[in-house]
């Protein structure tokens, strides 16, 4: 069995760390005084009490956090023990009292929280394989994220902005970075190197390009890693394609379009709907597949119609490597490296077909 590698760990993880540490670092000198005057009181009752150390101790400790039991430990009712609980009362009182209070403070402290909850959040984005990165986070991309919970696709969430924030505190997303999605060490933290693809929407071309290109440079090949990306505008398509957007899209055109289809094949709305909710994952009883046949792949060669009824699936196109579909496929034709199968189906049975794929991917 093959080890994992040891992740390193991210410049982000790293500065929520020293950070931390930071703020915990004030608890030091209280703690360092307090444990001192635990110490010189149990050894003054230990003397006293000729090396009691439990009742010596607690002596200690009720006395300076103003319990006061009365004299549990042998000499503390003489003159000499007295004295030593007088002093050790005036001075032992405000250490104790300091230190509960720097305590205090620091535990709700809201930086401290904060920081918590993202090094906790960090540990659990660190444990996703094969999720998608959602950069900026508006309406368009909750409404995304909504349909990416439905089908229990992993996702990340990167945003900065006050209005993404308090998105995402509404919609209770399980991973999300509240921080600047075009740095690299965000993209890193992100889990850049074992996502899928990356949606990109920050509403401004700008900022869209400075993050496509530094996950290009992180993330290079377009067929491991997909870039998806909004457009400003329908000129700005091209040019984010050229950047290395793997599709760019311009949502007034998308919408349009799916409007144009509607209107120019009213007696299709139902085969309309239906893929419009298979292409939105909204349809949860029937679904679509494409699977590509490489050299070695276990279908190459295969037959349709031997396919057909391995799979219990229908196989509705063969895509051509030219990019040309192929829908009336007969049962001996034979399937060859290079192309592409569109399988259609119910839900549940093409799930644990993707899943066997990707067993057999991994298997040497």
């Amino acid at each position: 069995m093959r080890r994992r590698k040891r992740r390193r760990r991210t410049r982000l993880r790293e500065r929520y760390e020293r950070r931390l540490f930071e703020i915990l670092r004030e608890l030091s000198i209280p703690l360092v005084i307090l444990h001192f005057t635990l110490a010189v009181g149990t050894l003054g009752y230990m003397v006293l009490s000729g090396g009691d150390f439990i009742n010596s101790f607690y002596m200690t400790v009720i006395t300076i956090g103003t319990i006061g039991f009365g004299e549990v430990v042998q000499g503390a009712d003489t003159r000499a023990g007295r004295i030593f609980t007088t002093f050790l009362a005036l001075g032992g009182v405000g250490v104790f009292t300091s230190t509960i209070t720097v305590i205090a403070r620091v535990i709700f402290k809201e930086e401290l929280q904060h920081l918590w909850r993202r090094l906790s959040m960090m540990n659990a984005i660190d444990k996703l394989e094969g999720h998608y990165i959602l950069a900026g986070f508006d309406e368009v991309t909750a409404e995304l994220a909504r349909l990416l919970e439905r089908r229990k696709v992993p996702f990340v969430v990167l945003d900065d902005t006050q209005e993404g924030l308090a998105r995402i505190a509404e919609s209770r997303l399980p991973y999300y970075l509240p921080e600047a999605p075009f740095e690299q060490e965000t993209l890193l933290a992100a889990g850049i190197r074992r996502a899928e693809g990356m949606v990109v929407n920050l509403g401004d071309d700008a900022r869209n390009i400075s993050i496509i290109a530094v996950a290009r440079l992180l993330r290079p090949e377009p067929e491991e890693f997909a870039i998806y990306s909004f457009a400003s505008s329908p000129d700005d398509v091209e040019r984010l394609e050229e950047l290395g957007a793997n599709r760019a899209f311009f949502p007034g055109r998308m919408v349009a379009g799916r409007l144009a289809a509607y209107l120019f094949h009213p007696e299709s709305s139902y085969l309309q709907g239906l893929f419009d909710r298979l292409a939105f994952g909204e349809e949860t009883d029937v679904d679509l597949l494409e699977v590509r046949i490489e050299e070695g792949h276990p279908w190459a060669g295969r037959r349709v119609g031997e396919l057909r009824r391995e799979l219990r699936a229908n196989v509705v196109a063969l895509r051509l490597p030219g990019g040309r579909l192929e829908l009336e496929l007969d049962d001996e034709r034979e399937v060859q490296p290079g192309c592409a199968l569109i399988l259609f189906g119910r839900a549940e049975r093409l799930e644990k077909l993707r899943e066997r794929l990707e067993v057999e991917r991994e298997l040497p």
